[in-house]
C-alpha cells in the first residue's frame, strides 16, 4: 500500500512488490532495472484517482504484472512507462494499461537481494519468475492503449503457445497506438469476446499471427 507520495525507486536495480492481498499503487515505482508487483488473492489497483491518462505509475525497463482478480480498471488504467510488458491475472479480472511510449509484450523476470537477519542478502525468488504474454482470466478484459509508439506483440518463453494477448471467457480485446504501428508476431485471442487492433499508423500480421475469437465476438481492425 503506497500513499499519492510516496515513492521506491532504484537507479538500476529490480524492485519486487507482494502483497498477500492487494497492492495500491500512489506514487512512483522507477528503475533502470525491472519491476515485478503482485496481488497474491486481490487485485493492483492506482490509488491516485487521476483517470486514464494520468501520472505515470511506474518506469522501468521490464514490468511484470500478477494481479489474481485484476490489474487497473477501466476508470483507472496503470500508468507506464516501460520497454516490456507481462500482466496477468488468474481468478477473475481484467487488465487495464496505458503506455507513454513503443512497447513490447514478451518476458520478464524479476530478482531481488532480500536482506536476512544477519545483515547479508540472498536472491529472491531462488529459480527466476519469468512470466509471458498478457492473460487475463475467464470474463476479464484486456485494454492496452500505447499513448507514443509502436506496440510489438511477441510470446515469450515461459508459455510458449504462440499467443501473445488472451483474453479469458467472454473477455474483450482493446489493443491501441495513439501514434503508432501495433505488430503482432504471435496471436491475439478472445474465448468469445469482440477483439480491436486500433492504430494510428500500420497494423501488421507476420505469418502465423492470428486475430482469434468464437461465438458471436467480433474482430475489428483499423489502421
Amino acid at each position: 500500500l503506497l500513499s499519492v507520495t510516496s515513492n521506491l525507486t532504484s537507479v538500476s536495480g529490480d524492485i519486487r512488490v507482494e502483497g498477500q492481498v492487494d497492492v495500491l499503487l500512489g506514487g512512483l515505482v522507477s528503475t533502470g532495472g525491472d519491476v515485478g508487483i503482485t496481488a497474491t488473492t486481490g487485485v493492483i489497483t492506482d490509488r491516485d484517482a487521476d483517470g486514464n491518462a494520468g501520472s505515470v505509475d511506474i518506469v522501468a525497463n521490464g514490468l511484470r504484472l500478477a494481479g489474481d482478480d485484476g490489474v487497473g480498471s477501466g476508470t483507472e488504467a496503470i500508468e507506464v512507462t516501460v520497454g516490456v510488458l507481462t500482466a496477468r491475472t488468474t481468478t477473475s479480472g481484467g487488465i487495464y494499461l496505458r503506455e507513454t511510449s513503443g512497447l513490447v509484450v514478451d518476458d520478464v523476470a524479476v530478482s531481488v537481494n532480500r536482506v536476512g537477519v544477519g545483515g547479508g542478502t540472498s536472491v529472491y525468488p531462488v529459480v527466476a519468475d519469468t512470466q509471458s504474454d498478457v492473460v487475463s482470466a475467464a470474463g476479464g478484459s484486456i485494454v492496452i492503449v500505447v499513448a507514443g509508439g509502436n506496440l510489438v506483440l511477441q510470446d515469450g518463453t515461459a508459455s510458449d503457445d504462440n499467443v501473445s494477448v488472451s483474453a479469458g471467457g467472454a473477455g474483450n480485446v482493446l489493443l491501441q497506438t495513439l501514434a503508432g504501428n501495433i505488430l503482432a508476431d504471435e496471436d491475439v485471442k478472445s474465448g468469445s469476446g469482440s477483439i480491436s487492433v486500433l492504430a494510428s499508423g500500420d497494423v501488421e500480421l507476420t505469418a502465423g499471427a492470428d486475430l482469434l475469437t468464437t461465438s458471436t465476438g467480433t474482430v475489428d481492425v483499423m489502421a
